[in-house]
This record gives C-alpha cells, sequence and structure tokens, in this order.
C-alpha cells in the first residue's frame, strides 16, 4: 500500500470557545478511501476494475505517484473492451448475430477511439486552466473514465438484453433512448470518478491539481459529442447493415432516423 498522503485539514469557518479556528473533518467516502488498499504489481491485470469498485482511494495516490502507469493503462484498456465488446453485443442483438458481431465489434473503437481523439484537448485545456497533470497521468485519466464507463455498462448489460427481448419489435426507439441514457449514465459516472480523484488529492496537496473540475464538465460534452459522431460514422450498431459505412452526416441524422 502507498502511504497515504499526508493530511492537512482545511480550517473550519466558525472559532471555538478559546478563539482558535479547528480544522475541518474530513468527508467519510475520503476517510474510506484513506483506508483503501491494491497492488497494482501483482499478476492479474483484471484486478483494476476490481480497485475502482473497491479501491479507489489507492488507485487515485498511485495516479498522483504516477506509480506503474502502464500497468494501470493496460488493465483499463483490458476492461474497457470487455465490458463494451459485451454490451456491443447485447446492442446488435435484436438484428441478428452478424449485427450482434458488428456492434460488439464498433463500440469499443466508440470509446476508446473517442478517448484517444480527445485526449489532446483534455491535456492542454488542463494544463492551460492551472491543473498539473503529465501527459502520462492524463492518458491514463481517460483510461480510467473509460474503465469506470466500462464497468457501468456492463453492470446495466442484464436490464437492458431483457428489455431488447421483451418488448415487440416496433418500439426500436424506445431501446435507442434506453442505450444512450445508459452510455450517458455511464460516463457521468466515470466523470464523477475522476472528480473525486481531483478533491482527494487536492485535499491533501492543496497546490497539486491533477484535474480541473469545469474543464472535466466541458470535456465530457466534447467526449460524448465525438463518441455520437464516431457512431454514426462507422455505421449502426442495433440495425442490420455493412461493418462500416463511413457516411459523412451529423450524428443528429442518424440519432432522428433510428428514433422513426
Amino acid at each position: 500500500m502507498t502511504d497515504p498522503i499526508p493530511y492537512k485539514p482545511a480550517a473550519a469557518s466558525c472559532p471555538d470557545e478559546a478563539g482558535t479556528i479547528p480544522p475541518a473533518p474530513k468527508p467519510a467516502w475520503m476517510q474510506r478511501w484513506d483506508q483503501d488498499e491494491f497492488e497494482i504489481n501483482q499478476p492479474g491485470l483484471l484486478r483494476v476494475g476490481g480497485a475502482l469498485l473497491k479501491a479507489q482511494g489507492q488507485v487515485a495516490r498511485d495516479l498522483l505517484h504516477e506509480k506503474a502507469p502502464a500497468r494501470y493503462a493496460l488493465g483499463c484498456l483490458i476492461v474497457t473492451l470487455l465490458a463494451t465488446l459485451a454490451y456491443g453485443a447485447i446492442i446488435g442483438s435484436a438484428a441478428g448475430p452478424g449485427q450482434s458481431l458488428y456492434a460488439a465489434l464498433k463500440l469499443p473503437l466508440v470509446v476508446l477511439g473517442s478517448g484517444a481523439i480527445c485526449l489532446p484537448s483534455f491535456y492542454v485545456f488542463q494544463c492551460l486552466l492551472g491543473a498539473r497533470p503529465s501527459l502520462a497521468q492524463a492518458a491514463l485519466g481517460t483510461l480510467l473514465l473509460c474503465a469506470a464507463a466500462g464497468l457501468i455498462v456492463a453492470a446495466c448489460a442484464p436490464v437492458v438484453w431483457f428489455f431488447s427481448i421483451s418488448i415487440e419489435a416496433g418500439t426500436a426507439a424506445f431501446l435507442v433512448l434506453l442505450h444512450v441514457g445508459v452510455v450517458v449514465a455511464a460516463i457521468g459516472f466515470g466523470i464523477h470518478l475522476l472528480a473525486r480523484m481531483h478533491r482527494y488529492v487536492r485535499l491533501y496537496r492543496p497546490h497539486r491539481r491533477l484535474f480541473h473540475g469545469r474543464v472535466l464538465a466541458l470535456w465530457v460534452v466534447m467526449y460524448l459529442l465525438v463518441a455520437a459522431q464516431m457512431a454514426s460514422f462507422l455505421g449502426p450498431l442495433m440495425d442490420d447493415g455493412e461493418f462500416f459505412r463511413g457516411e459523412r452526416r451529423l450524428f443528429l441524422s442518424a440519432f432522428v432516423r433510428a428514433l422513426k
């Protein structure tokens, strides 16, 4: 376990009877994060997924100290690939096994490809607004977001599968909205994880910012737009068709068509 970052509590707003200002207590979730333990150098890269669920504090400390970034990156890639492969197969299952295979291969390209396209803007925006991540930390932050989002879509996969096999064929619009809702919620949870890591590090190191909160909110909008456009460019995930279409159109037209 990496030694916890020395805690320098912030001052509370109200002085005590002696006229001194007592330190503000740490939030409960930060106290839990202080107790998290995880060793990235042990065998089994899928353990990164478990760390994102139950040892976020150790992941945040390792990210700050840049401990084993290559192993973290590979573990996040594996978790993201497996989760998006499974969820993509469910998205395309309504159109038959061929489209299920196509969608399983496309969704990882959408998730990871969008992250790669948006990584330079993520790094530059963070640095310009006062955060000081290294390029490796920015890249790993993007992969952590993708892996956390992958865990959410994998957890929602049984629910989506149940609806896809139990509703009538003429309700494709509902499935489209369901998939969009799951993906947006998953990305939201990923951003929430990065924001908490930022707050965790900032409390202990007031002069060190890994990420800037407002940039995270701005960047996630950009990421979702790029992901939607890439999904539209690659071709349909739900409808039967060829693997790659390469149509030059705005994603909104494909979304409206899918709802009809």
